[in-house]
């Protein structure tokens, strides 16, 4: 070949190298995190430091490099230095084509507004190190949504149409009062104002989202926005891991993600998450919600994994933990790099998870491997433990003898672990505003879960206690639980209704109503008292599959909805590529709050009813449980002496069923 032409070829070869580099984005992010504000402010202190290497993580495992991902947190974090590190990380370094994502954790308030476009008088507005909680005239430090989205508007222009911009604000804005000592709260009930201020409310709509950033504009990125909260609710952070609730809710969602999840269907896995942490609060979402995320370049989870850190030849880490849904006493088996039929193939080793952190896990092997095997295994899982029961406890008694007496009980429940502040259940005596006769359980979102007096005997108040904690732990176990099998997609649909009794019969006219009835700006599903809906269920799969369907009520009781109490388990069954209507209609009512509704659908005929029969009680003569799922269920009705999930029955196949969860809120009737 003639020296011209390979001098060519290879001329043609670079320049399509340097096509394709191109024409893979950048990523690059910016985290912003207020833990300690200054002390001239009035803000209480958070834990938005927590916040930082959840998402940073998260973000690296997307394919956000190191180098690319900037951290901006207290001092540097005043409304100068956060708008100087969107226009030097974000605006400057950024690409047309390339992706960006703002995450911001610390305090939100609502400030007045200053040029009359909002509805109800209001700004929005991030609370920056150094803006002070009440009004102060002179020179404003908070970082109004105005500013704020003029410059994400200056993103998305330097990024272009093919671009890609992600906002979460892990913050709020307003809210009701709450107790204070339940829990640490982003936000507060104050508004940012000068005295005599009145809000002119304004019948001309021009801004009425939370922050109103992702409105689509010709030449400029699609952006999607996540907010902790409704502008009427106050944000709180999760006590038992001590970090933000969006925050750790994105992290786990995003773990999820593949390059075919929209930015709709993550905020749906969000939503599920926060339900689970936080219920008493409804997350929101603006901007394109249907594009893919990060313009379709997520990276999905791995089937398997592999060694991180050898520790030793029987000791290693894997990078997969709890963000992941995996937790001590989780089993694995160790193959061969290239296994791709493990039927046929024996594991090399099996092993333990015997600790699990947020994305990487200890594992114990049961056979000494060499290193060059165990640099090239393929880890499978297999036996999967999603936790434990344990629930963080406060006390709270002015009183030394009612104190001491509440903590004589609780230690006695092994479900229970006592911890002095930001706990899941408060137990509380003589607090402000309530009998200092009684004494109240209540979560940290301020929901009450019992009331009883305080001369009960030692006896009676363990009995008390041990009952309500262990409903709460096996609500929370519930809801946090997640499994997925493609093969048993079997999914459902809520269909309102308009439900009404005929005269002179017991007929009634029913009608459909569209969808959008019970959802609000966001998708949240929100009912109302006395609205009705009935179930659409849907298989995906290719075979016959059974199912259940349960609600976790707020108070944290689990309703059997499916099977009915006139129905076999063998009755609920749906055919492949099949749609049933069911005909039970449900009416709604209280206790208000988020519900769950959880489908779970398995290979062979499971019984919930009879495992729930008895609510953590003595199940009498109903038939023993025999499917896995049925036994899984079985042992976290045992609460009495119950501390971990990590052996026998507690266990299960990662693939023994699909469970499909959807969060709905339950309010009052609008007048």
């Amino acid at each position: 070949m003639p020296k011209m032409r390979i001098l060519f070829i290879l001329f043609v070869t670079f320049l399509s190298l340097q096509v394709d580099a191109r024409q893979e984005p950048k990523k690059l992010a910016l985290i912003v995190a207020i833990s300690k504000y200054a002390p001239s402010t009035g803000w209480n202190n958070l834990n938005s430091a927590n916040d930082i290497p959840l998402v940073k993580e998260a973000l690296k495992r997307q394919g956000f490099k190191e180098e690319n991902i900037r951290i901006v947190t207290d001092k540097e974090a005043t409304k100068q230095g956060i708008l100087n590190a969107i226009q030097q990380q974000l605006i400057d370094k950024a690409n047309s084509g390339d992706i960006c994502v703002f995450h911001f954790s610390g305090h939100g308030e609502q400030v007045f507004d200053d040029n009359g476009d909002e509805a109800d008088g209001y700004d929005e507005a991030l609370v920056t190190y150094d803006a002070p909680m009440e009004y102060q005239p002179g020179i404003e430090k908070h970082l109004r949504d105005d500013d704020f989205g003029m410059k994400l508007e200056q993103i998305r222009t330097k990024l272009g149409s093919n671009g890609n911009l992600l906002v979460i604000v892990d913050a709020c804005h307003s809210g009701t009062s709450t107790r204070s000592g339940l829990g640490n709260y982003r936000g507060t009930t104050t508004k940012y104002q000068p005295k005599g201020y009145t809000p002119k409310v304004n019948s001309k709509v021009v801004n009425e989202g939370l922050f109103s950033l992702g409105e689509s504009k010709p030449g400029l990125a699609p952006m999607s926005a996540f907010f902790a909260s409704a502008a009427s609710e106050l944000n709180q952070e999760c006590g038992d891991e001590h970090c933000g609730s969006l925050s750790l809710a994105f992290s786990k969602a995003l773990a999820k993600a593949d390059q075919h999840t929209s930015y709709r269907s993550l905020f749906d896995n969000i939503r599920l998450e926060m339900s689970k942490m936080v219920p008493g609060q409804t997350p929101n979402a603006e901007g394109d919600l249907d594009k893919e995320i990060f313009g379709g370049k997520a990276l999905g989870k791995p089937n398997y994994y592999v060694v991180d850190q050898i520790i030793d030849p029987k000791k290693v880490t894997i990078n997969c933990g709890k963000i992941y849904g995996l937790f001590a006493g989780t089993t694995v088996k160790v193959y061969p790099s290239n296994t791709y039929n493990r039927e046929t193939t024996m594991p090399v080793a099996k092993g333990i998870l015997t600790t699990a952190g947020d994305y990487s896990s200890e594992l114990e092997l049961d056979t000494q491997l060499s290193n060059d095997q165990l640099k090239t295994a393929w880890i499978f899982l297999d036996e999967v433990n999603f936790g434990d029961l344990t629930v963080p406890v406060v006390v709270k008694s002015k009183d030394a003898s009612v104190k001491n007496k509440l903590t004589e009980a609780i230690v006695k429940i092994k479900q229970a672990k006592i911890v002095a502040e930001q706990g899941d259940v408060f137990i509380e005596q003589g607090s402000e505003g309530f009998s200092s006769d009684s004494i109240y359980i209540s979560t940290s979102a301020d929901y009450r879960l019992g009331v009883c007096s305080k001369e009960l005997s030692n006896e009676e108040l363990y009995s008390f206690i041990a009952a309500k904690i262990g409903a709460y732990g096996r609500a929370a176990y519930l809801r946090n639980l997640n499994m997925k099998n493609e093969e048993l997609n079997v999914v459902f649909e809520f269909i309102p209704v308009d439900y009404k009794k005929a005269e002179g019969n017991n007929n009634a006219i029913i009608k459909d109503l569209p969808v959008k009835t019970i959802k609000d700006a966001s998708g949240n599903i929100v009912f109302q008292h006395n609205d009705r809906y009935n179930l659409r269920i849907i298989n995906n799969g290719q075979e016959r599959l059974y199912y259940n369907i349960l609600e976790i009520q707020p108070d944290n009781i689990v309703n059997v909805l499916f099977p009915a109490p006139n129905q076999q388990a063998t009755d609920c069954f749906i055919n492949p590529d099949d749609t049933v209507r069911l005909t039970r209609i449900f009416r709604i009512g209280p206790p208000d709050g988020m519900n769950v509704i959880k489908l779970i659908a398995a290979k062979t005929p499971l019984n919930l009813r009879q495992v729930f029969a008895a609510q953590g009680g003595t199940r009498g003569g109903v038939t023993k449980p025999s499917n896995p799922f049925e036994k899984l269920m079985d042992g976290i009705n045992k609460t009495e002496g119950v501390q971990s999930r990590g052996s026998g029955e507690e266990t299960i196949q990662p693939d023994a069923v699909n469970i499909y969860s959807v969060p709905y809120k339950i309010v009052e009737k609008k007048q």
